[in-house]
């Protein structure tokens, strides 16, 4: 149907590194959350066996009865929060920001201060409350850090402010009374705080750099997934037109035409350019040699024949004659289209602008109306299957696995009938299939030409054929520039219950075209509709 028009044949096949390198793949934060869990786990594990060896070492050393005693409370408290935290990290869904807060709370309350107190303020046991600021400033959840210093900054101030000022004596093991000065201490203690303080801006400031570092390696590995897949497709590409030109019919006159080069081929026929007595040139589509002696694929072809003729639309592929009953072989002559196909374009720009994106939604939806309103569904919907003509009009191709809505008949003999990466979960599944599911599929479109990827890759069709079922998409935002509102209509769209979806293509273009101008949508997009 055009002079560079993509065959219907398989799908291409990205590399792993493209179908891996971006899907599904965690942010820069959840990627250093999951590396953190390790750390803390060890961390932790020292934090319940370092209070109980200090207990048993403070029965060696003795000191203040008093102070001993508050120390074996806090020390008992810090040994039981870290048994705790320690099997918070144990898995990663269990490390949630609360819970994992509050032990750390109760943990440096309980055991840092008290510790403090028993050995003393101005001794070296002060750099076990510096080590557990540089730990915890190192995660994600800023306001635990900020907690967790705050305790050990604030308590250490309190508690030797208390001692310079002559409140409280100097009780520890490790008392600074008899070898310094008040002068020296206060001195000592502007260092301490010093230290604490600079603990907490290293650890947020690595925290940051790490994180930056790593959401450059994403955009690095996403640059890169993204030409795999673009030559993988262009190789697919390539293979195919090695046999662009060879056909059997060439040459041959079918019916009043005069059968030139193969345009495209298709699991069911193959297009050839034809031209006319007139002089017109044509795209005529004829049953190959292989589907002849399948029956189903002869009805399906008859089938195109029939709906195709009855739709009637600047946006859907015109059709000029249909073959008579005693044609050798059937056939269908359409108007032949100059242009490229949505696939072809894709594979040199994996993404398309929004602009753009915008008149061929408005368009091909125009076309699937005009489908709808006569009671057919398209049922394989995708980039090879949309065309647009002396660039500017957006054709809708191949109804040749179309349905009436309403009338009788499955899957059942034909097998999955439609391209699983835009084929809609109630399709996928067997069930009953609507205009509906041209809406997903429309969306499902949208989806690829705004993110550079499928909604769904997999290493087999049945592993492909789940997903589409069971589990929802990688958010669009995270693949591309995709806005807020704009995820809301896609998730609308291709929402895995048909009932939740626009109630026509043309709606959900209007939506979309709304959600890009910025303006506010009455639309409920379902839960969990992205991972």
């Amino acid at each position: 149907m055009a002079g560079s028009q993509a065959p219907h044949g398989a799908e291409p096949r990205p590399s792993v590194w493209a179908t891996t390198s971006k899907a599904a793949g965690p942010t820069a934060a959840q990627a250093l959350d999951r590396a953190d869990l390790p750390r803390m786990r060890m961390f932790h594990f020292f934090g319940v066996l370092a209070p109980l060896s200090a207990i048993a070492l403070s029965l060696l050393i003795g000191g203040d009865p008093m102070a001993r005693y508050v120390f074996w409370v806090g020390a008992a408290t810090m040994s039981l929060a870290n048994v705790g935290l320690l099997w918070l990290s144990g898995k990663a869904e269990r490390w949630q920001a609360t819970p994992v807060g509050v032990l750390w709370i109760i943990a440096t309350t309980g055991g840092v201060l008290p510790m403090l107190y028993y050995f003393g303020p101005f001794s070296a046991v002060v750099m076990i409350s510096i080590l557990g600021i540089v730990f915890i400033s190192l995660g994600r959840n800023r306001w635990i850090s900020l907690s967790v210093a705050g305790i050990c900054i604030g308590g250490h101030i309190l508690l030797s402010g208390a001692i310079l000022v002559g409140w409280i004596d100097d009780v520890g093991v490790m008392s600074s009374r008899l070898v310094a000065t008040k002068f020296q201490l206060l001195v000592a203690e502007i260092l301490i705080v010093g230290m604490q303080v600079a603990s907490y801006m290293l650890g947020r400031w690595a925290r940051r750099t790490n994180t930056a570092a790593v959401a450059e390696l994403q955009n690095a590995m996403q640059v890169i997934g993204d030409q795999q897949q673009a030559l993988a497709e262009v190789k697919d590409e390539s293979a195919r037109q090695r046999h662009a030109d060879e056909g059997r019919w060439t040459g041959q006159l079918m019916g009043s035409y005069k059968i030139g080069l193969v345009l495209g081929r298709g699991a069911m026929g193959d297009v050839y350019e034809a031209m006319r007595p007139d002089g017109r040139s044509v795209a005529i589509k004829l049953l190959n040699q292989k589907a002849t002696g399948n029956t189903s694929l002869i009805d399906r072809f008859h089938r195109e024949m029939d709906l195709a003729a009855r739709l009637v639309s600047p946006h859907i592929v015109e059709v000029i004659e249909l073959s008579a009953p005693e044609a050798p072989v059937p056939y269908i002559a359409m108007e032949r289209l100059y242009g490229t196909d949505l696939a072809t374009r894709l594979r040199t720009e994996p993404r398309m602008p929004s602009d753009e994106l915008v008149v061929l939604l408005d368009q091909v939806a125009r076309g699937l109306e005009v489908a709808r309103l006569a009671g057919v569904v398209h049922r394989d919907l995708k980039p090879h299957n949309l065309f647009l003509h002396e660039g500017s009009t957006w054709k809708i191709l191949d109804f040749g696995v179309s349905k009436l809505v309403g009338s009788e008949g499955t899957l059942t003999g034909e097998g999955v009938v439609g391209t699983p990466q835009y084929m809609a979960p109630e399709q996928a599944s067997g069930g009953h299939v609507t205009h509906l599911a041209d809406v997903y599929a429309l969306g499902a479109i949208a989806y690829r030409c705004l993110t550079g990827r499928s909604p769904f890759k997999g290493k087999d069709l049945s592993e492909l054929v789940y997903q589409v079922v069971h589990s929802p998409p990688v958010r669009p935002g995270l693949l591309g520039r995709v806005s807020t509102q704009i995820e809301d209509v896609l998730a609308v769209a291709m929402a895995k219950d048909p009932r939740r979806r626009f109630s026509s293509a043309v709606s959900f273009a209007q939506a979309f075209i709304a959600a890009r101008r910025g303006r506010p949508l009455a639309i409920d997009p379902p839960p969990n509709a992205w991972t």
